[in-house]
C-alpha cells in the first residue's frame, strides 16, 4: 500500500513538471507570435503620418524612424525610442520630438512634432566638421545654409564642456557689431579673428563676464579700427596695427 502511494505521488509530481513545461512553452510561443498577430490587425496599424516642424530635416527621415521603431504598429511607438532613432538617422539634428496618436478602426493617424537644433557655430577637429547649438550638442545638418563662425579646436569634448562660455563669447562679439570669421580654441588661449582685427583671450574655460566687459570697453574707446587686442587673466594690452 505504501509503495502504491509513493508511485502515485511520483506520477503526480512528474505530471506537474510536464504541465509546467507545456505552460512555459505555450507562453513563449504566445510571446513570439503575439506582436505579429497584433500587427496583422488593421486597428493597430499606422495608416498615416503627419510631420510638423521640419525646416532643414527631410520628413522622410522622420517617417522612416517611425516605421523602424514601431514596425507599423502604433502600440509600439514610443517617443523616447523615436527620438533616439531619428537622431541616429539625422546626425543628432533633433532637439525634441513629441508624438500624438489618433486611433480608429482602420488604423491610427500619428502626428509627429519635432524641434530642430539651431547651430551657433561650426566646430572643426581633426578635419571633422560639426555644428554646435546653445546646449552644447554637436550635430551636423548639411541642409542648413547659414553664415556661422568656424571654431577650430583640439577637442570636441572641451568645446562641449565649456559651451556656455563659447555661446556667451559669440553673442558678445555679435552684440558689438562685429562679424566673427574664425575662432581658434587651445588649452592656452582663445583667438578670435574678426573684421576689425584679432582678439586674444584666456582659455575658453577661464573666460568670464569680466572679460566680455573689457572687450566692450576697449572697442568703445578705439572704435572699429584694425587692431590686435590681447587680454590675459592678469592684465590687458592693446596693440594697434598699421591701417
Amino acid at each position: 500500500m505504501a509503495m502504491k502511494e509513493e508511485k502515485k505521488r511520483g506520477w503526480v509530481a512528474t505530471l506537474d513538471v510536464v504541465l509546467a513545461l507545456v505552460w512555459l512553452i505555450a507562453m513563449a510561443l504566445a510571446g513570439f507570435f503575439f506582436p505579429g498577430f497584433l500587427t496583422s490587425l488593421p486597428v493597430f496599424k499606422i495608416k498615416e503620418i503627419q510631420i510638423y516642424g521640419t525646416n532643414n530635416i527631410p520628413p522622410s527621415a522622420i517617417s522612416s524612424s517611425v516605421y523602424q521603431v514601431s514596425k507599423n504598429n502604433w502600440l509600439f511607438l514610443d517617443s523616447k525610442r523615436l527620438f533616439a532613432k531619428a537622431n541616429e538617422l539625422t546626425n543628432n539634428s533633433l532637439k525634441d520630438i513629441k508624438i500624438e496618436k489618433i486611433p480608429s478602426l482602420d488604423g491610427a493617424r500619428v502626428n509627429v512634432y519635432i524641434q530642430e537644433r539651431v547651430p551657433i557655430a561650426y566646430v572643426v577637429h581633426d578635419n571633422i566638421l560639426m555644428m554646435i547649438d546653445e546646449q552644447g550638442e554637436l550635430f551636423y545638418n548639411p541642409a542648413i545654409e547659414s553664415k556661422l563662425p568656424t571654431i577650430y579646436t583640439f577637442s570636441f569634448d572641451y568645446i562641449k564642456k565649456h559651451h556656455t562660455n563659447l555661446n556667451n563669447l559669440v553673442e558678445s562679439i555679435k552684440d558689438m557689431g562685429f562679424s566673427i570669421n574664425e575662432v581658434y580654441v587651445t588649452d592656452r588661449n582663445t583667438i578670435i579673428y574678426i573684421l576689425g582685427g584679432r582678439v586674444v583671450l584666456p582659455p575658453l574655460s577661464q573666460i568670464s563676464p569680466l572679460v566680455f566687459d573689457r572687450i566692450k570697453k576697449i572697442y568703445n574707446k578705439i572704435g572699429t579700427g584694425k587692431v590686435d587686442v590681447l587680454i590675459t587673466s592678469e592684465n590687458m594690452v592693446v596693440i594697434k596695427e598699421e591701417k
